[in-house]
């Protein structure tokens, strides 16, 4: 009798342990994708930046702001081209999507390099930060001997000119030197 008690006891104590999880609610939860509309964006491009929101959780959720920080973006200088876009107020209910479209322009400064184009998301209950591979093409290798080719010419340039400027230099010693004889 004591072991039917027992076991009617470690029964019903599971029972009610499996019923107190599965009545726990799932906390909010976002997701973010994107992509970028090109493979490849050269210096001074234009490009549009895709970004996809998904509610995973279980209660609608209302969207503040996202923030796009792009590889050039140093935070020490003022620069142009991050963005913060606030006051959205979408509401994103359970199982729902929102996208939204950016544009940007590769810059042609220098800074421009590949890499990941950092977007965080923030709600009214959840933030969420994901990131978006962005690659920024390299200048080609016939620009680089162009520009190689150039430095040649001004230094071949600067030996004919320093040449003719010491062939004159030696022309002024030498008829300095010759005097006419006076008679």
């Amino acid at each position: 009798m004591k072991v039917k008690i027992a076991l009617l006891l470690l029964v019903a104590s599971t029972l009610m342990a499996h019923l107190c999880v599965l009545g726990q609610a799932q906390s909010p939860s976002i997701a973010n994708y994107g992509l970028v509309d090109k493979d490849q964006s050269g210096r001074g491009e234009e490009g549009t930046l895709t970004i996809w929101i998904m509610n995973t959780g279980d209660e609608p959720l209302i969207l503040v702001n996202i923030t796009i920080l792009y590889p050039w973006y140093m935070p020490a200088l003022p620069l142009e081209g991050n963005e913060t876009i606030k006051g959205l107020s979408e509401v994103i209910l359970v199982d729902g999507n929102k996208s939204f479209e950016y544009s940007f322009t590769v810059p042609t400064d220098g800074r421009a390099i590949s890499g990941s184009v950092a977007v965080w998301v923030e709600t009214d209950k959840v933030s969420d930060g994901g990131s978006i591979s962005l690659n920024v093409a390299s200048p080609p290798l016939n620009m680089k001997l162009q520009d190689m080719d150039n430095l040649v010419t001004l230094i071949t340039v600067q030996i004919i000119v320093s040449i003719l400027a010491a062939l004159i230099v030696a022309a002024a010693i030498f008829l300095s030197g010759r005097r006419p004889g006076v008679t």
